[in-house]
């Protein structure tokens, strides 16, 4: 099995169309930019936890399905 960042991106990759249009440019951002979560809140002026929030739903939708 890939390791964990490789499989996120794969699900992303193949499920993405399925997230909000947030969530996927968070998680985007996150695992294909490689932006910290201070980045990403700092570029859309809301907290860390905020973003870290999006991301998580986001991981749970794709693991889901």
């Amino acid at each position: 099995m890939p390791d964990e960042t490789v499989w996120r991106t794969m699900l992303f990759d193949f499920y993405g169309d399925m997230l909000t249009d947030r969530q996927k440019e968070f998680y985007d951002l996150y695992y294909n930019e490689d932006l910290s979560l201070g980045e990403i809140a700092e570029n859309y002026n809301i907290t860390r936890q905020g973003v870290r929030d999006v991301i998580v739903r986001a991981e749970a939708v794709l693991t889901e399905l």
